[in-house]
């Protein structure tokens, strides 16, 4: 079932072919002349022509061929305006087929580009999924407390893996998206990085220096830094969720 947009796209593809056709078909421009011709050229100028051609025939083939009297006023205008008439619909219907014919080559295409962004969408669920405790994390921990490094692990992975050529999506927006999420998720875990310190050698880390774990007096700079780091988690979550919803939807759209 065509969408409004669709049919409305058709409809101005065949008006502008109906208003603006292609006279590039050597028939169209044949017939099309022809029929010119006839409308344009004066009575007494296309007998002379006839009769050249009934002599032309006759000298061949015997005196087999005659030619009706014509008047003045017998202009056969209505024979060039049926030509002229013709040659439209002829390049009309071509045009038409030919129309039909990249839009069943289009939606080949479009179908093999959702099958491609369909299987790597869910490749990316199985490396980052919705459940995971690396999204928990983002969306819950508060980085002035201690956490578990390990819960990371598929956010690590996504970070890791997602950033070459074969995890890029066909569909412009989509791996629009996608970019903007691993460039916000690779900013998160080197800015984590820089700032927590293993505790009795992990897994468990803190973002608290030894100097001050423990108190609540803080240098602003340590509080700076968790509050970057509470941002950072926060939007990691806020554009996966955004992601995904949309990849979902769109691909739902396409298949």
């Amino acid at each position: 079932m065509r969408t409004r947009l669709e049919v409305k796209d058709l409809a101005m593809e065949y008006g502008k072919k109906f208003l603006f056709p292609d006279f590039t078909n050597k028939l169209t421009w044949f017939v099309a002349g022809v029929g010119g011709a006839v409308v344009l050229t004066p009575t007494p100028l296309k007998l002379i022509v006839y009769n050249w051609l009934v002599d032309l025939l006759d000298a061949n083939f015997g005196n087999k061929f005659t030619l009706a009297e014509l008047s003045p006023n017998a202009a056969d205008y209505w024979v060039g305006a049926a030509l002229i008439v013709g040659a439209l619909l002829h390049n009309i219907a071509n045009r038409y087929f030919i129309y039909k014919g990249q839009q069943s080559s289009l939606a080949h295409v479009r179908g093999q580009v959702s099958k491609i962004d369909k299987e790597l969408f869910d490749r990316f669920l199985e490396d980052f999924p919705s459940g995971s405790e690396s999204i928990n994390m983002l969306q819950q921990q508060d980085f002035a407390n201690s956490f578990n490094i390990a819960k990371l692990a598929n956010l690590e992975k996504f970070v890791d893996g997602w950033n070459i050529v074969e995890r890029e999506f066909l569909d412009v927006e989509l791996e629009h998206m996608r970019k903007e999420l691993w460039d916000i998720c690779s900013s998160f875990c080197y800015k984590l990085s820089l700032g927590a310190y293993d505790l009795n050698g992990g897994p468990i880390f803190s973002c608290i220096p030894d100097a001050y774990r423990g108190t609540d007096n803080w240098p602003k700079h340590v509080d700076d830094k968790i509050d970057e780091l509470n941002k950072l988690s926060t939007s990691c979550f806020e554009r996966y969720k955004e992601f995904v919803r949309f990849g979902r939807k769109m691909l739902a759209e396409r298949s």
